[in-house]
């Protein structure tokens, strides 16, 4: 009597990476939301803005950003230098000036801000493309609707990316890295209007001479996603 086939594999999971952000205000009891990578794709949840959890595709994110910090810094501070490119894998070192900050301890920022906008962000997120108005008003509170839409030159709401604080910053690096999309952020990704600016800022110069030991750094997405 012949034997039967071997089993098949069980299906293969994808991997999930969740990055809790941080609890606003020490009543909060029901969390400060997270942000879930997986093969549901990005999935964005925080109870004080979203009525329902925004799900995106992976490709969706352009570029994610994270810096360690405190989260009331104190003087005038900025977080997210926006970097001058100067090639596909070339930009100007911070150190020899920048084009501007996504947020200011001054100015604040122009994208929305996840969880408590009093404190100083260490995640940022851009898209590739600027959320749709369909998939603001299906998945945010009507008022922080009404409340973009008051801010945009336009009159309707526009999302390009979002700033949050990660209850802990390693954990939103590790998995935006996995991603593949953790890198400088650059001119070519925020435009002028989208800049914050302090008085001791400096200039990017084109004319800085860059050898190859600081090209920008470039990543490429593991098996996995």
């Amino acid at each position: 009597m012949a034997e039967p086939p071997p089993a098949p594999p069980p299906p293969r999971r994808s991997v999930e990476i969740v990055v809790a952000l941080a609890e606003r205000g020490w009543r909060r009891r029901g969390g400060g939301g997270s942000l879930t990578l997986g093969g549901r794709g990005l999935v964005i949840e925080q109870p004080d803005q979203l009525r329902v959890p925004l799900v995106l595709p992976l490709g969706a994110v352009a570029v994610a950003a994270v810096e360690h910090g405190a989260e009331r810094p104190g003087g005038a501070v900025g977080r997210f230098p926006v970097l001058r490119r100067l090639g596909p894998s070339r930009v100007v070192p911070r150190e020899e000036g920048i084009e501007g900050w996504l947020w200011t301890s001054t100015g604040g920022s122009s994208l929305p801000v996840l969880g408590d906008p009093d404190v100083a962000p260490n995640l940022a997120v851009l898209f590739a493309h600027p959320l749709t108005e369909a998939q603001i008003a299906g998945a945010f509170d009507p008022a922080y609707v009404r409340a973009l839409a008051a801010r945009s030159p336009l009159g309707a709401p526009s999302i390009p990316g979002f700033l949050a604080r990660a209850a802990r910053a390693s954990d939103a690096e590790n998995a935006f890295r996995r991603l593949g999309v953790l890198r400088d952020v650059t001119d070519r990704e925020v435009p002028p209007t989208l800049r914050r600016s302090l008085p001791t800022d400096r200039p990017a110069s084109p004319a800085v001479r860059l050898d190859e030991s600081r090209r920008a750094a470039t990543s490429v997405a593991p098996p996995g996603f």
